[in-house]
Order: C-alpha cells, then sequence, then structure tokens
C-alpha cells in the first residue's frame, strides 16, 4: 500500500521524468502486474528510470535495459538485443544427485529442479560444465546472474 501511495504522489504532478527505485519489492504478484501495467502506460512519452533486482519487472515494459555494475555500464539494449550477447553461456544438465554439491559448488546455477533421473540444473558458463549439458536461449534472468557473478560467486564461492 505504502508503494502505490509513493507512486501516486511522484505521478501526481506529471513529471517528465520519473525515477523509481525498488519499488515492487513486497508486492504480491498481482500487484506487480498492476505496477508494470501502470508504469507501461504512463511511460509512452516520459522517461521512466527503474532500479530493480527482479529482472521480470522489467522485462516486458523496458524500451532500453542499462546494466550498471558498481557504477559502471556493463551493457545497454532491449532485452532480446542484450540476452542475444550471451548465447553459448547458459546450459542444462541433468545431474546425479551425488555430484550435486560440486555442481553447485563450480558454478554459478540460475535454477535447479528436482526429477526422477536426478536434478536439472541451469548453469551460467562460458564452456560446456557436463558431457551431457546442452545449450539453451538464456534468459534476462540469465544475463543478470552472468553480469553479476562476481557477486554471486563471493557469496557462495563459487567460480565460473
Amino acid at each position: 500500500m505504502k508503494q502505490r501511495l509513493g507512486i501516486a504522489q511522484a505521478m501526481i504532478n506529471d513529471p517528465e521524468v520519473l525515477i523509481l527505485d525498488e519499488s515492487t519489492v513486497g508486492l504480491d504478484p498481482k500487484e506487480r502486474v498492476r505496477f508494470r501495467n501502470l508504469i507501461s502506460s504512463f511511460s509512452g512519452n516520459k522517461i521512466v528510470i527503474l532500479s530493480t533486482h527482479i529482472v521480470s519487472d522489467i522485462e516486458y515494459i523496458a524500451d532500453e535495459i542499462l546494466v550498471l555494475n558498481q557504477g559502471t555500464l556493463e551493457n545497454r539494449g532491449a532485452a532480446s538485443e542484450l540476452v542475444k550477447t550471451i548465447n553459448g553461456c547458459v546450459w542444462e544438465s541433468i545431474v546425479e544427485t551425488g555430484k550435486l554439491d560440486e555442481m553447485l559448488a563450480k558454478h554459478i546455477i540460475s535454477n535447479q529442479k528436482n526429477e526422477k533421473n536426478g536434478t536439472v540444473l541451469r548453469i551460467i558458463s562460458k564452456e560446456k560444465s557436463t558431457h551431457n549439458a546442452q545449450q539453451v536461449q538464456p534468459t534476462l534472468e540469465d544475463l543478470y546472474l552472468y553480469y553479476f557473478r562476481e557477486d554471486a560467486e563471493n557469496e557462495n564461492n563459487r567460480t565460473m
């Protein structure tokens, strides 16, 4: 409720530029969708700068995405253009339960799903990580993990 009130206050004067910082944190999925639709309709002839770590918040509404890391511009472009820059760096692999900890320690994992025949991992890596790894289409979330892998490595002692 506070987020909606704050956004309404910011929009009431019809500004040319609207800056929002982590404005969807704490919102449930339905409210996040409403927020995205509101921002999309508001941004027609205005500039909206949205800072977020929730990449799905910008995937469908942003005309241009700037990837900033520690104040440095890493990349910029439309979501579809940006994900193409990491083609060949996202893999899916089925890993036996006994090798799961080793994979988690060595790689940035963007998704993990347990199945009957093992665990399916979505791996961010410049090189093929297992013999059965298959390249898959990158997503904006994969792109985020690719650029911020050092943060993930520091948190999880992982290397790429």
